[in-house]
């Protein structure tokens, strides 16, 4: 869920910072909860000034990221975040603010004069059981002067992408656990996600990082880029597991394709570079094929894996072999019932479980 506060509560987080891919010695800036001087720096604390609503009865209000700067064909500037955080979950209307900080670092209080974008569209999500979604993301057109296409403590991006791959070493800067380090573990991610503590909504083609406090509450919008000198987007972050060890991501070309928008750049990612490789101990990275392969065979035995009791969600990761794939199911609880159920392996390929909580809206 997006991050909220109580009316008239202060909110109070701890930062879980990785600093992996900042040079010795340097400063790192956590003051992404507050008022940031203009022209901002992205990836601070943002959200449509409309984001209110009750959470069992009470009333609260929701903030996230602003995550980077995209254009469209014309070179016209918006901020991209997540329809969560920019189209209030569906109910936006084009011009309607968005500010810096977010509602909920700012004891709820709507002020206009924070302002330093407007609502321009988003993808909708889809509830219901029959209903898929493949991003949750919007953008909103920047006021001029007010924003930055530099990213807060990782500094200019490239315009080029990166595909996710299992074991990309990857960083993000967030509104709550402000910068962090973390590495793709599965791909290929199927799963249901909470909102608000309501509605629940389904997500295909995803992407998952592993790393404790990689991504909180509040981080929603994110941008996840590689840990590069000239960092490449990867993906946008939107949910996370309830016990916060697994944060999930739209890949970024169905973002910017859905949005029919492109990655501002600001710097120049080196062609024949490789993006920083991080690869669990006692695995090899696993091959492309390898997991199309794994992925066409979880697709066959979705509904068995998905009968398994507690299960929320399955992936492509890593198994126990160095370079094979394993099928990950996700389950709010690890049961006997659900080790009992779960098979060891389908047609070859292992399944692994892994207890997470369940997973909800970021």
């Amino acid at each position: 869920m997006r991050y909220p506060t109580t009316l008239g509560a202060l909110v109070a987080c701890m930062f879980a910072i990785a600093v992996a891919s900042m040079p010795a010695g340097a400063f790192i800036d956590c003051s992404q909860q507050s008022k940031q001087t203009r022209p901002i720096a992205l990836g601070v604390s943002g959200g449509n000034i409309r984001a209110f609503g009750k959470i069992r009865r009470q009333r609260v209000c929701f903030t996230g990221t602003l995550g980077s700067m995209v254009q469209d064909t014309n070179g016209k500037q918006f901020i991209l975040s997540n329809n969560h955080v920019l189209a209030d979950i569906n109910k936006a209307k084009p011009g309607d603010f968005i500010v810096q900080p977010g509602l909920a670092d700012i004891r709820c209080q709507k002020i206009s004069s924070d302002a330093v974008a407007t609502f321009s569209r988003t993808v909708k999500v889809k509830f219901g059981k029959k209903a898929t979604n493949t991003i949750d993301a919007a953008i909103a057109a920047v006021k001029t002067g007010d924003v930055n296409a530099d990213i807060l403590n990782i500094g200019p991006i490239a315009s080029s992408v990166v595909a996710a791959t299992p074991g990309l070493a990857v960083q993000k800067m967030g509104r709550t656990s402000c910068l962090t380090s973390g590495m793709i573990t599965a791909v290929g991610v199927n799963l249901g996600v909470t909102y608000n503590g309501k509605k629940s909504a389904m997500f295909v083609n995803q992407i998952e990082i592993d790393g404790l406090n990689f991504g909180e509450p509040g981080d929603s919008g994110s941008l996840i880029v590689t840990r590069d000198a000239c960092p490449q987007a990867v993906a946008l972050l939107f949910a996370g597991s309830v016990d916060q060890t697994m944060t999930f991501a739209n890949p970024i070309s169905d973002v910017l394709s859905g949005l029919s928008v492109s990655m501002t750049g600001g710097c120049t990612a080196a062609a024949a570079a490789e993006p920083e490789a991080v690869v669990e101990a006692g695995n090899a990275s696993i091959s492309k094929d390898a997991v199309n392969s794994a992925k066409a065979v979880r697709d066959r035995h979705e509904d068995q894996l998905m009968s398994i009791p507690g299960a929320v969600g399955t992936g492509i990761g890593f198994s126990d072999q160095p370079g094979q794939p394993a099928i990950e199911v996700y389950l709010k609880k690890l049961t006997p019932e659900a080790q009992a159920a779960a098979p060891k392996d389908v047609e070859g390929i292992p399944v692994k479980l892994i207890e997470n909580g369940g997973v909800v809206a970021y």
